[in-house]
């Protein structure tokens, strides 16, 4: 929750306490004053322990896992592909056991402010960043990532196949995904540093529903 709004409930929370130890003209008040405090104090410890928390979420973006190394977002980061979005804390903690990381105190997975999932080594890193934990992957997201999985393929099997077939082949497979609204961008081979890239590789752009062919050189003969 932002620094801003954290301050807003704490001055209304000491306003309500101040207010609450007003002495009101009533004479029974003096026998129940000590057990309002109390009862303010455990609003407050309960209030407390909520602010920091976010409701769980669907992760929008499934192609990729950041497993990082400490509580930040700033902290090296392992990416992982593939099929690591079914089980990031998994997949997460068998990339920092390769790497000779150990978390101590467990792993958690949450949502980064992109819809992306990340891992990090401590149980309460979600509430310490103030991201929502994560609670699976959205029906696009995954077939966003089906779709990579395939198009990657499709490509890989011939680079250098002519290109309006690659295209007509990522077209189907965008529409077998259920993403026939997807574009596909092959602009760069307008390039002049296309010269010598006669052969194809693939970028993703989700935030703008888009697969770039990108320009690729042709690989020598082994």
């Amino acid at each position: 929750m932002p620094a801003e709004r954290l301050e807003q409930r704490r001055a209304l929370l000491e306003r309500h306490v101040a207010a609450s130890l007003r002495p009101w003209p009533k004479p029974w008040w003096r026998r129940r004053r000590v057990l309002i405090p109390g009862a303010v104090v455990a609003v407050a410890c309960l209030a407390a322990a909520g602010w920091g928390l976010r409701p769980a979420g669907l992760a929008e973006r499934a192609s990729a896992v950041g497993c990082y190394s400490a509580v930040s977002l700033q902290s090296d980061t392992i990416v992982i592909g593939g099929a690591a979005a079914a089980d990031p804390i998994g997949s997460c903690l068998g990339a920092w056991r390769r790497a000779g990381l150990e978390p101590g105190a467990g792993a958690v997975a949450c949502l980064r402010d992109d819809g992306g999932i990340a891992v990090f080594p401590r149980k309460d890193a979600c509430a310490s960043l103030g991201l929502r934990p994560f609670a699976g992957v959205s029906d696009r997201a995954r077939r966003v990532a089906s779709f990579q999985h395939e198009a990657i393929d499709l490509v890989a099997a011939d680079r250098c196949r002519p290109r309006a077939e690659i295209m007509a082949d990522l077209r189907r497979a965008l529409t077998a995904h259920g993403l026939s609204s997807w574009s596909i961008d092959d602009s760069g081979f307008g390039q002049p540093f296309a010269r010598d890239r006669p052969c194809a590789s693939l970028a993703i752009d989700d935030d703008r529903s888009a697969v770039i062919v990108v320009p690729f050189p042709r690989l020598p003969a082994r």
